[in-house]
């Protein structure tokens, strides 16, 4: 239920209900038009099991894990590799991390949906767009603004 609102406020953020904003407007512009670089990512990289959440983000399962799941307040370690769709890795943990204690509600909304998705244990590949990333801001030298993210994360534990 929890994941169906927030699916719904991210939409209506996007859409707007009163006088249209430009930047709603370009917000859904983006993932229309970073959906099409994503299937021919898929395409290219032959990848045809993976799975688009209706929020807009590609994933496949390839360990489920244990059958408890996180929720927004859990706090994640995981292991995890980044890269942009040009397939440059940008950052990595090279071991398990949890961010300095970092809430799930505290990432990025990309990994919020899909850690929600597996358990303990799991792994999941993803391919996020840029508005459920980052967006329009740049990370440091390490990511540009408005990058698609292509992630492997594995979920050692949550609290």
């Amino acid at each position: 239920m929890k994941v169906i609102l927030r699916y719904c406020l991210l939409v209506l953020l996007l859409s707007g209900c009163s006088k249209a904003d430009s930047s709603d407007t370009d917000a859904l512009a983006v993932l229309y038009k970073e959906d099409g670089i994503i299937r021919a990512y898929i395409a290219a990289h032959n990848l045809t099991d993976m799975v688009k959440d209706s929020s807009g983000l590609y994933y496949k399962i390839q360990e489920p894990g244990d059958s408890v799941h996180m929720t927004l307040n859990s706090v994640p370690t995981i292991i995890y590799s980044r890269s942009n769709i040009q397939d440059s890795l940008l950052d990595a943990s090279f071991g398990s991390t949890n961010f300095d204690g970092r809430k799930l509600k505290d990432h990025i909304v990309g990994w919020q949906i899909v850690l929600q998705k597996i358990g303990k244990g799991g792994k999941v590949f993803t391919i996020i767009p840029s508005p459920l990333a980052f967006g329009n801001e740049e990370v440091g030298s390490i990511i540009a603004a408005n990058s698609i993210l292509v992630c492997e994360i594995e979920v050692v534990d949550f609290k």
